[in-house]
């Protein structure tokens, strides 16, 4: 399975849940969690149908069935190598709903998915900006951190003072504990950008 949505993907979760079909069994046939496909969906600016979501306890559904709403504690942490689409896959996204719009008969449904997928594309891509901007600064920091825990390393070796020494080795202590937290937590390694989603190799 590729970590990244696909475009059919995206127009399977858009037809089943026009056709009124239980998100398990969406998630069943893209091989994806329920959890995956409700928050795919929200990313998207889809509402869910009341019927699809029956089966599924994580969602709650207001008395009037007008509008749905998904408790945040159930969703999942995103994990953008997994979760987030590239900007290349958005425009595609994008160039397919722009051309169904423009066929003619189009149902006032489909218009209105059309719809929230070119408005929603549009923010999504210009977030999809800040957060390689903010990935930078994390990556940033990541490496900073290790060159100095290098030289904090150093220093230590040539160090005598007991007192001085205790410091250092708590300093560099933290720094560990950063540095393999935030390669645990949020993929930054030193010196090891991330992929980028805006322009992928």
């Amino acid at each position: 399975m590729s970590p990244y949505w696909t475009v059919e993907q995206i127009q399977t979760i858009i037809e089943m849940l026009g056709e009124g079909k239980p998100i398990e069994e969406i998630a069943e046939k893209l091989h994806r969690t329920v959890d995956a496909i409700t928050l795919k969906a929200k990313r998207l600016g889809i509402e869910i149908p009341e019927k699809c979501r029956a089966k599924n306890r994580n969602i709650k559904v207001t008395k009037s069935g007008a509008t749905t709403t998904t408790r945040v504690e159930t969703l999942p942490a995103i994990t953008p190598a997994k979760e987030l689409i590239t900007m290349e896959e958005m425009l595609k996204i994008l160039m397919g709903a722009l051309k169904l719009l423009q066929q003619p008969g189009i149902s006032s449904l489909e218009l209105k998915r059309c719809r929230a997928v070119v408005s929603m594309a549009r923010s999504y891509l210009s977030m999809l900006k800040t957060y390689e901007r903010m990935a930078d600064l994390e990556q940033w920091l990541v490496n900073t951190q290790a060159k100095i825990l290098s030289l904090t390393e150093d220093q230590l070796r040539h160090t005598e003072d007991p007192t001085e020494k205790a410091r250092l080795q708590k300093q560099i202590a933290e720094m560990k504990k950063f540095l393999e937290e935030s390669a645990v937590k949020h993929g930054y390694k030193p010196f090891e950008k991330k992929p980028s989603l805006i322009a992928p190799p």
